[in-house]
């Protein structure tokens, strides 16, 4: 099958994909978090630092969950996995419009989120875009997880129109209430896991035991899952840390909140296309070459960042390419698993790759934020993010050629 006719046949499936992750806990409440944080701050006082550990929690909460996550859509199916999570999702953001002031309240409402919401996460999406593509494969994932660019480059801004209008807890009302009317219907009507050409009806899980590639436990051992493990440890800490405190830290240069969180809004629409350009490069050129030198873009724009006086287009320009750096990070560890270490168990091994992932996304936001505590500045915190990003990119650079697994077309 050409990587035409596997569009053809997968388009409302990809589409349905493409929703799912952007309305998710990858989406929408990672890409509006940052939104809050002045509000929440001038509502009970909190630090920036105490605010941001909210993203930590809700990110560390999904990096224990995700190879549990992983397993469970291996063995019982993704569609009844995806709907219970966004079901407990919507509870969890109808929860957060009760907060009383407790920052212990708001930091277990996302550690709770974060547990419940695992299935709303890339492991699930990717693996969908695994089973039904694989000439496009590249190309195919970078849609589907485009969609939490949609959500970066909206969310900030609506909600923050909502938030002065009515209050932050107007801002997570409208979140809730999106997933539960609009986001959970439509993914509903156009997701279904697997093609038909690969289903059985008496044991309609059973494919993923004939997919080519390791074992989990073969995995572990392989070096390149510790390259991709270590390398994206780092790039998801900083990418993500500066995600969360980018309309804070825009502020910092300047901006008033509307005018941050529209050019935060930039990002979003960096992660679109740097998503769909990028999986279109993944089906042509080597990964390992794309991961370096889009990272690389990254460190310069964190770079730039840390300089004072840039006027406004520069400052879109450095959004746009932390934006890449966004918009590649998830792909790549997706793409790259499934490449280097196979689709047999890809749930599960993607769970492990993502708990690192998300490990190191859960420090960032809290580690920036109260680096700005310490330092008054984002300074320090950006210097650190230019030699992460450079030392991930020369790790995965290192990668070489994935093997060629038997009946597969791993290239």
């Amino acid at each position: 099958m050409t990587a035409s006719e596997e569009f053809i046949r997968g388009w409302r499936t990809l589409l349905g994909c493409s929703l799912g992750n952007g309305s998710g806990l990858s989406g929408l409440a990672y890409y509006s978090f940052g939104v809050f944080v002045i509000p929440l701050t001038e509502a009970f006082g909190w630090s920036v630092g105490e605010v941001t550990v909210g993203s930590s929690f809700l990110i560390l909460g999904t990096a224990f969950t995700a190879p549990i996550v992983g397993g469970l859509i291996d063995r019982y199916g993704a569609y009844r996995v995806c709907l219970i999570s966004f079901a407990a999702l919507v509870a969890g953001f109808l929860l957060l419009t009760q907060l009383n002031g407790s920052i212990g309240m708001f930091w277990a409402a996302w550690l709770l989120m974060s547990l419940v919401g695992g299935g709303t996460t890339p492991v699930l999406w990717t693996r969908t875009v695994g089973l039904w593509f694989d000439r496009g494969r590249g190309l195919a994932l970078g849609l589907a997880l485009a969609g939490s660019g949609f959500a970066g480059l909206f969310g900030p801004s609506l909600i923050t129109k909502a938030i002065i209008a009515w209050g932050w807890q107007a801002g997570y009302f409208a979140v809730g209430i999106f997933i539960l009317v609009v986001a959970m219907p439509l993914i509903a009507l156009l997701f279904k896991e697997q093609p038909d050409r690969i289903a059985r009806a008496d044991a309609p899980h059973a494919p993923l035991a004939e997919l080519e590639g390791y074992t989990p436990a073969e995995a572990v051992r392989h070096i390149a899952f510790w390259k991709i493990a270590i390398g994206f440890f780092l790039v998801s800490g900083v990418i993500g840390g500066l995600i969360i405190n980018l309309v804070k830290l825009l502020v910092e240069t300047g901006l008033d909140r509307v005018e941050a969180a529209g050019i935060a809004g930039v990002m979003g629409l960096a992660v679109i296309v740097g998503r769909v350009g990028i999986g279109f490069l993944l089906d042509r050129i080597a990964a390992p070459v794309v991961a370096c030198v889009i990272l690389l873009l990254c460190a310069a724009g964190c770079y730039a960042l840390s300089l004072t006086g840039l006027p406004v287009w520069a400052l879109s320009l450095c959004v746009i390419a932390l934006g890449l750096g966004a918009a590649a990070e998830v792909d790549l560890v997706a793409y790259l698993t499934s490449r280097y270490l196979g689709m047999k168990a890809y749930g599960r091994i993607y769970g492990l790759q993502l708990s690192a992932f998300y490990l190191g996304a859960s420090i960032g936001p809290a580690a920036i934020g109260y680096s700005f505590n310490h330092f008054g500045s984002y300074g320090p915190a950006l210097g650190f993010a230019v030699g992460a990003l450079t030392f991930g990119a020369i790790v995965l650079a290192t990668l070489g050629k994935p093997p060629s697994f038997r009946g597969s077309a791993a290239h």
